[in-house]
């Protein structure tokens, strides 16, 4: 080495010093581009709560969160910022960077409908990565373009209305486990948390759906559920407070293992069901509907088949197809099983609140199901059709997903795509680099749409056109609209109606925040400096993934039939 060389060669502090400054500038000169772009779409005259040149919209923001609790679900942070600031409307900027890329908020019909249903725009990148672990890419979720219309159009026949109702009684055999340790807690008298309870239920019923597959979760533990579980509790979004959460040093090893669980028991039904197919297509036509089920799975290979014109031919599953099969089968238990089960715990609380209400939907089981509540779940196996005729049931239940929607949905911008404001014509640029944040607790909340909107009045969806509750058009957003709107609905709705019918004459619910506040008290827990927690005085607020706090606590009391002593 000579001495020139030996000169070129710079300290490792110096080397370490320069990389910090160099971050430092590009982070100062990012926050100074991304703080420019908001002053000037506020001085274009679009809508955003006060702006500081600085800090963007961070303190207000971090005011608002402040005064909810820790855990509560992000859709709060729409509404509360429509009740602090109503001349907001429903589509405005929020400048939060450096936690968060420029967001546009969407939360009125009008407006939604022209990202989800006038043109669709692409999903925001960061919920692919977040499904990632769980899937690799190869979902409906992920999916853009012609690769998810042809694949959607592969899983649509499982999910039509008409099939689902040939399942019911699968799903009532399963809310039929589900009614029996309902009945062991009223046995024991004791404290049980219904979410827990609910989480079973629902993979239950998505996993025969689905897989035709019995896991029974609801009596005993499940490998594949627990690693699913486990994946669930690992995945994260991108914006955690705690940055070792997202980049942890084992997740990469956690995600493996537990991908390895699931598809060591999906993989195997797969196979299986491509036996039974490729089986029936060699058998004579009479045993041809027998063999191949009638799970989501089934119907979706019957429809590759078809369509790649194989049939019989075919004695290798094609692995393209296999590999997309499995990774969906594992997002249809994640999602189908998650938010239907937060929804059964707000219908059934709900229920337990207002009297009335139940009062109203007992009588219409006893006039549309009969006056013997223990026949409900044979009148309806034998004549699924019934779920159709309740419709104060079915109003109820929409009410009730009206107040508490499980999901709102994320989207990204496209170059020179804007929104218009029906307001007043205003055009809101809505370019790639931009969160599209499209908030169905908002819409669902906004007295603009919904008269008395904070009020549970199932008579709304039973009202005509020119009454004052009559729903606006597009308001009720829980499944979302349009071509990607939740492919799951009529399942969801469908369980959701069983569940309603098989408990709300066999049971008396009730939540016990009381007891447990109470105890949290004697304890020296608070929040946020207040003895009890809620949002806008409501204790069940949404956490987590959209369920109720503390997983609704609950006792249970059973009904005794009339005529029976």
């Amino acid at each position: 080495m000579n001495m020139l060389e030996t000169r070129m060669i710079l300290p490792w502090w110096l080397v370490f010093d320069s990389i910090v400054v160099a971050s430092v500038v590009l982070f100062l000169l990012k926050g100074y581009l991304e703080r420019s772009r908001a002053i000037k779409l506020r001085r274009q005259g679009f809508s955003m709560p006060p702006h500081h040149p600085i800090v963007g919209h961070i303190f207000i923001l971090a005011g608002i969160m402040s005064k909810l609790p820790k855990d509560a679900y992000p859709h709060y942070l729409a509404d509360q910022l429509r009740r602090t600031y109503p001349d907001l409307g429903p589509i405005y900027y929020l400048d939060a960077w450096p936690f968060i890329t420029l967001t546009l908020v969407v939360a009125s019909p009008a407006t939604m409908a022209q990202i989800t249903t006038a043109h669709v725009l692409p999903k925001f990148p960061a919920i692919k990565d977040f499904l990632y672990p769980l899937a690799n890419g190869l979902d409906l979720v992920s999916m853009e373009g012609q690769e998810w219309k042809y694949w959607r159009n592969m899983f649509n026949p499982g999910f039509s209305a008409s099939h689902l109702m040939t399942l019911v009684p699968d799903i009532i055999k399963e809310t039929m486990v589900f009614l029996d340790i309902l009945n062991d807690h009223a046995i024991k008298q004791d404290v049980f948390r219904m979410k827990d309870l609910t989480d079973n239920l629902a993979m239950d019923v998505i996993g025969k759906v689905v897989l035709d597959s019995t896991l029974g979760c609801q009596r005993k533990s499940n490998l594949m559920v627990n690693a699913l579980r486990r994946q669930m509790r690992w995945m994260a979004f991108g914006g955690e407070g705690n940055p070792f959460k997202q980049y942890h040093p084992f997740r990469p090893l956690v995600h493996w293992y537990n991908t390895w669980q699931m598809d060591r028991y999906i993989s195997p039904e797969v196979d299986a069901r491509f036996e039974l197919h490729r089986a029936a297509s060699m058998s004579e036509k009479s045993t041809i509907s027998a063999a191949r089920g009638r799970s989501v799975i089934d119907l979706t290979l019957a429809a590759y088949l078809k369509r790649k014109d194989l049939g019989s031919s075919s004695e290798v599953i094609d692995p393209l197809f296999k590999m997309i099969a499995i990774n969906q089968m594992k997002l249809f238990l994640f999602s189908g099983h998650d938010t239907t089960s937060s929804t059964i715990c707000y219908v059934l609380y709900l229920l337990s609140l207002h009297p009335h209400v139940l009062s109203r939907v007992r009588a219409e089981h006893d006039y549309i199901l009969g006056s013997i509540p223990s026949q409900t779940a044979a009148r309806i196996a034998e004549d699924p059709s019934l779920l159709n005729k309740l419709s104060y049931t079915t109003a109820t239940i929409k009410e009730s997903m009206r107040l508490f929607p499980a999901a709102f949905t994320t989207r990204s911008g496209e170059t020179s795509f804007t929104i218009t404001d029906p307001r007043n014509g205003l055009r809101y640029p809505a370019d790639p680099s931009m969160l599209i944040w499209l908030v169905s607790h908002a819409c669902q909340h906004d007295p603009s749409f919904w008269p008395r909107a904070d009020d549970f009045l199932p008579e709304r969806w039973l009202s005509t056109e020119g009454d004052e509750l009559y729903p606006t058009r597009g308001a009720w957003r829980p499944f979302e609209h349009g071509p990607r709107a939740c492919i799951g609905q009529e399942l969801s709705m469908i369980e959701l109606r069983v569940v309603v019918c098989l408990v709300a004459r066999a049971f008396e619910i009730s939540t016990v925040y009381e007891e447990l506040d109470g105890e949290a008290v004697r304890r020296g827990k608070r929040t946020n400096g207040r003895k009890v927690k809620g949002v806008d005085g409501e204790r069940a607020y949404q956490v987590g993934k959209g369920e109720p706090s503390d997983h609704l606590p609950c006792r249970v009391k059973k009904l005794m039939e009339k005529g029976v002593a």
